[in-house]
């Protein structure tokens, strides 16, 4: 029994050797794809033109300056009349935000995307001030890639005072590289027509599942936004989670309350139970983020193919089984 033991420690760690060599062999491989585009800070750009030059900024991105405002809006932030954008400038120039590294970190998950979708057309890079929108922090246009400086100014920084904290939790400078990477995954995992709880789980694991080969280095934290202390929550919860959502039946409910419980950003999910309040928001896309991972463990198969698949095809071929922590 001893010696058949020290067999299997050997396979184990032969294989753990053989995919770290693997994964080494693709880093380097991506390391050396040319992505050349450039980094454009236009809230910089904005901030020291005039009147005058408003103009020559909307030839040159014409898509932030839609055509239903009116110039006057535009000169009251250049003239320094509109209070909040002001302060918005002034919070952002204090940040000192390093954008050669925020640049290199952007490259980075564009190189890792045309690794695995080499149809992808790297854009350009631009940073906006975007009056801390949260649903435009990171947002990936034809022509550009956009990325609101201003919601990454630090989780207690007091413009955030007014938001709900597990929004302004994430609006670190550490998250922009994962934000970046799911933004653009995005732009590869259409939503399907099925109302059921079981794709939504399924969609929201592949996006997370192209978001880690996108930025492998970044720690699945951040990946799913969640904090430190979140994470390691639900991790420790897993088995707890997924018997829940079978004992209840919901993995084929149609029930759109569902996606409000547990797949949306929220304070916590909704279990209904004491314990509602220890959770993270979107506990849902963990675990589909899990049952995805271990799809792609168990079959060979490519990312630009996995994108494609129905969900009850991924669970059914996942091998997925969670265990007691």
């Amino acid at each position: 029994m001893k010696y058949l033991f020290k067999i299997l420690v050997v396979l184990a760690f032969a294989k753990a050797l053989s995919s770290c060599n693997s994964e080494s062999k693709i880093e380097k491989e991506i390391s050396q794809i040319p992505i050349n585009v450039g980094l454009r800070t236009f809230h910089n750009e904005f901030k020291n033109a005039d009147t005058t030059d408003l103009s020559q900024l909307k030839a040159k991105y014409p898509y932030l300056f839609p055509s239903h405002l009116p110039d006057s809006i535009w000169y009251e932030k250049m003239q320094g009349r509109d209070t909040i954008y002001s302060i918005l400038e002034e919070e952002v120039e204090k940040a000192s935000f390093d954008y050669k590294e925020l640049k290199d970190e952007v490259v980075d998950v564009m190189k890792h995307v045309k690794y695995y979708f080499p149809e992808y057309q790297a854009t350009p890079i631009t940073t906006i001030i975007s009056e801390v929108d949260y649903r435009m922090q990171v947002v990936p246009f034809q022509e550009d890639l956009l990325i609101s400086i201003d919601t990454y100014l630090g989780k207690d920084n007091d413009l955030y005072a007014g938001m709900n904290s597990y929004q302004s939790q994430h609006f670190n400078k550490e998250n922009i590289k994962a934000d970046v990477a799911h933004a653009i995954a995005k732009l590869f995992v259409e939503p399907g027509n099925d109302r059921r709880f079981l794709e939504s789980i399924i969609y929201h694991g592949k996006l997370h599942y192209l978001q880690s080969l996108f930025a492998p280095d970044q720690p699945d934290y951040l990946i799913l936004k969640y904090s430190k202390e979140e994470y390691e929550f639900t991790k420790e919860n897993e088995l707890e989670v997924w018997r829940y959502f079978i004992d209840q039946n919901l993995l084929y409910s149609t029930n759109p309350e569902l996606q409000s419980r547990f797949i949306q950003p929220a304070p916590f999910s909704k279990f209904y139970l004491d314990i509602d309040s220890s959770t993270p928001g979107g506990i849902a896309r963990y675990i589909g983020y899990k049952i995805v991972a271990s799809y792609m463990e168990n079959n060979e198969i490519d990312p630009s193919t996995l994108v494609s698949l129905p969900a009850e095809t991924i669970f059914k071929n996942s091998q997925y089984k969670p265990v007691q922590q």
